[in-house]
């Protein structure tokens, strides 16, 4: 008695059998339809900026010895320039205080790796201080690009992946925070690229909820 068996194909990520017209392994979700692309990943990672913190401080030094020593003493009296210069020095301390503040702020994440991986199995992007962010194309049937500006006028990139109309997984990339301009631009034509090759819509608008 003949028996009629669907023909199998093994997937090259986790070696189970799937059905020979599966596009993405039913157990991995590993892509199964060869695809002459190429794994594309950017590595970077962000450095603070010493010798532009050096350069303020030394302009701000001298500019408080500049105004306590010479400008002051030569247009008040005695008592007066003492008192005008020791508020400056404490405004101008203050200020430069707060500005080392907002420096170290903006450069937590100095140091860190930046990662963005992107391949016929998914992508992969790692930032400080975030959870490891990853994706296989088979959760998704469309990626939503959300840009717009943040608080400190830096663009952020929010990527919607999208099954069934119903967000599946978001991730925020902030620009010149997580990554550079340059590699923000180049993650986001990548992406559109590959959604292209693996059959997936690719569109830009802000996500607007379904009633």
């Amino acid at each position: 008695m003949n028996e009629n068996l669907s023909a199998q194909k093994n997937c090259s990520a986790c070696g189970k059998e799937n059905n020979l017209d599966s596009k993405f392994c039913k157990f991995c979700g590993a892509n199964m339809v060869t695809i002459d692309v190429q794994t594309f990943e950017i590595s970077q990672t962000m450095r603070f900026r010493k010798s532009s913190f050096s350069i303020c401080c030394i302009i701000f030094i001298v500019l408080i010895f500049y105004l306590s020593l010479v400008v002051f003493p030569n247009s008040m009296e005695p008592a007066m320039a003492v008192v005008a210069s020791g508020l400056f020095i404490v405004l101008v301390g203050g200020a430069s205080f707060l500005g080392l503040l907002y420096i170290l702020w903006v450069y937590r994440g100095a140091g860190f790796r930046r990662i963005f991986s992107i391949s016929p199995n998914g992508i992969k992007i790692v930032v400080p201080r975030e959870p490891i962010f990853e994706v296989n194309w088979s959760e998704f049937d469309l990626i939503q690009l959300h840009k717009f500006s943040g608080s400190h006028n830096n663009k952020l990139y929010r990527f919607y992946f999208i099954s069934n109309d119903e967000v599946n997984k978001d991730f925020l990339i902030e620009g010149s925070m997580h990554f550079s301009g340059v590699n923000c631009r180049a993650i986001v034509s990548q992406m559109e690229q590959y959604a292209a090759k693996m059959n997936k819509q690719f569109i830009r608008g802000k996500r607007r909820k379904i009633k």
